[in-house]
């Protein structure tokens, strides 16, 4: 009677080490869409927060050069917007007066609709 060799890999062997390489590699591709999305998210907020604070230091210099008591003050963003970004601000835009503080409140929009903001306080020299 002759002895059959079990050194060869059984069906059920194949399927397994394929379900297990194929759970592997989902996972692997899992991360690297969360990794591809949070760095796009993060690089957004960074931009939305170079434009609130050039928006902020433009708004700034603007009450610094052209207020005068009673005046009013306009303020341009220095450059152009990023594509899908809007800033938008919230202040009366009248002068404040030599020892006033008004404050101004900033908000940027980014291009998946999440919102940053921040207020500064601008006043006469």
């Amino acid at each position: 009677m002759r002895k059959y060799s079990e050194a060869g890999t059984s069906l059920v062997e194949i399927v397994i080490a394929i379900v297990i390489l194929g759970a592997v590699v989902a996972a692997l591709m899992a991360a690297l869409v969360t990794a591809t999305t949070s760095s796009k998210a993060h690089r957004d907020f960074a931009t939305a927060d170079t434009i609130l604070r050039s928006y902020a230091e433009a708004t700034k210099s603007s009450v610094r050069a052209q207020c005068t008591p009673g005046a009013t003050y306009s303020v341009a963003y220095p450059g152009a917007l990023p594509t899908g970004f809007a800033i938008s601000a919230i202040s009366n835009k009248s002068c404040p007066g030599l020892s006033d503080v008004q404050v101004v409140h900033l908000t940027v929009t980014v291009p998946n609709g999440t919102t940053k903001a921040i207020d500064i306080g601008v006043r006469q020299p």
